[in-house]
């Protein structure tokens, strides 16, 4: 069995640690001997850092490199460029179903090789994420030839674990209505992405509601050791905290100069706060980081904010800028006793290992996320966090670990659950026969 994985960003760590919970689900569903394909923004980057998985590119984005492309896209100031590289997708696709002999150009091109992928593929996935919204209309548009390729192939895309809407009511989501409606299953992570795609296709039949799939990677025996080695004293040794942060821009009515400057004060104030009181080492360390391929890079935001820092504690902040994959991530992670966390794949990597973590939230997946943990009191939002008030909310986190503990390992295991019951969802729809439950029985 051949599945595509498609529209992924690898060069995202966040991004990355999906993938491998989304290899672990389709094995688990499908068995081991299937064939798992990327298709990548950045495949020939993404083969580089991941070299154990296969990648091919991102069609339609490769076609939008081309010369010619660029030019139609100018001249039309931007209003034939997704028509045209559909048109060219679904030319090529008939060319290499119907007329082999025919040799266009670019036969044995990255965009060739890809689509041959394609139609040697028995399901393709459209990886989970938070892209499908209108406050994302270039990420919608740049997967709608995609997808509307892969139902002309015959093979609708399934989508992963999705934060979902709110939707705009132009074209583009009218196209994307269209590809919702025909997709055989879409997965979503709360009550308002699904309620969000019923306003937008009608109805909820094709729609599932789990956890995100990463939390699949929960480890509860390492939960378990570190519930009890929490509850024993550790006299002479310093407790350890992660802090991850991310670039980010749009702060609301405060504006992106103000803004940015609280949230920097405040994390640097937290960080004082941890090593003045508790006597603790903070290591700023990320899922983005360490690829300078990438757009983003959370060192250098990590930079940015130690500018804020006092002289006195610098000694016992360390940014940590090195590149990690995800397991290599994960066993990082399980050197701290606490993490404050912006990202919010770094916030459930560390959930996975029984981390208790403080989140800055810059969408409201994961505020949802620690709502559903029963932890909403410890929620701050990024376009409204203040320098004393955050340092106050650290404190009182700190000083309530063992409560927050507990909530959070119940929680996690519960999340791990939800996202490995997308193994059941998929085999009673896409198994072949002798993989199905009442086979296998």
């Amino acid at each position: 069995m051949k599945i595509i994985v498609e529209t992924t960003v690898f060069l995202n760590g966040g991004d990355a640690a999906i993938q491998v919970a989304t290899k672990k689900i389709l094995r688990t569903a499908f068995g081991d001997d299937i064939e798992i394909v990327f298709a990548d923004m950045n495949a020939q980057v993404a083969e580089r850092y991941y070299p154990e998985d296969t990648f091919i590119c991102f069609p339609s984005a490769q076609i939008r490199k081309s010369i010619s492309v660029r030019l139609v896209n100018r001249l039309s100031k931007g209003r034939l460029e997704y028509n045209l590289i559909y048109a060219i997708l679904i030319f090529m696709l008939f060319v290499e179903l119907y007329l082999r002999w025919l040799k266009y150009l670019g036969y044995g091109g990255p965009v060739a090789r890809a689509l041959r992928e394609y139609i040697a593929a028995d399901l393709i996935v459209s990886t989970g994420g938070t892209y499908l919204s209108k406050k994302h209309p270039g990420s919608v548009a740049l997967r709608l030839p995609e997808y509307e390729r892969d139902i002309y192939l015959g093979k609708p895309p399934i989508f992963f674990t999705q934060s979902m809407g709110p939707f705009g009511d132009d074209r583009i989501f009218r196209r994307l209505a269209g590809v919702l409606r025909k997709s055989p299953l879409i997965l979503v992570r709360d009550r308002k992405s699904m309620a969000f795609a019923k306003e937008l296709i009608g109805h909820t039949s094709n729609i599932e509601t789990v956890a995100d799939s990463v939390f699949v990677l929960a480890d509860q025996d390492k939960i378990e050791r570190r519930r009890a080695a929490s509850r024993v004293s550790r006299p002479g040794r310093r407790p350890r905290i992660a802090v991850s942060v991310r670039p980010w821009a749009d702060f609301g009515e405060r504006g992106s100069e103000v803004g940015r400057a609280k949230y920097h004060q405040s994390v640097a104030q937290a960080a004082a706060w941890l090593v003045d009181e508790v006597g603790a080492e903070v290591t700023f360390v990320s899922t983005c980081q360490g690829i300078p391929e990438y757009r983003f890079n959370d060192s250098d935001t990590a930079r940015d904010v130690l500018k804020y820092l006092p002289d006195n504690v610098r000694n016992s902040v360390v940014i940590d800028s090195q590149f990690r994959d995800t397991e290599t991530l994960l066993r990082k992670i399980d050197e701290f006793d606490g993490a404050i966390c912006t990202r919010m794949h770094m916030c459930i990597l560390c959930l996975c290992h029984g981390v208790p973590v403080l989140p800055i939230c810059y969408e409201r997946k994961t505020a949802d996320l620690f709502q559903s943990l029963d932890l909403q009191e410890y929620i701050t939002f990024i376009d409204r966090i203040e320098p004393d008030s955050f340092r106050d909310l650290v404190e009182r986190w700190w000083q309530n670990q063992e409560s927050i503990a507990d909530k959070s390992w119940r929680g996690t295991l519960e999340l791990r659950d939800s996202a490995l019951s997308t193994v059941g969802i998929l085999k009673n729809r896409f198994a072949p026969v002798e993989l199905q439950p009442e086979a296998v029985a």
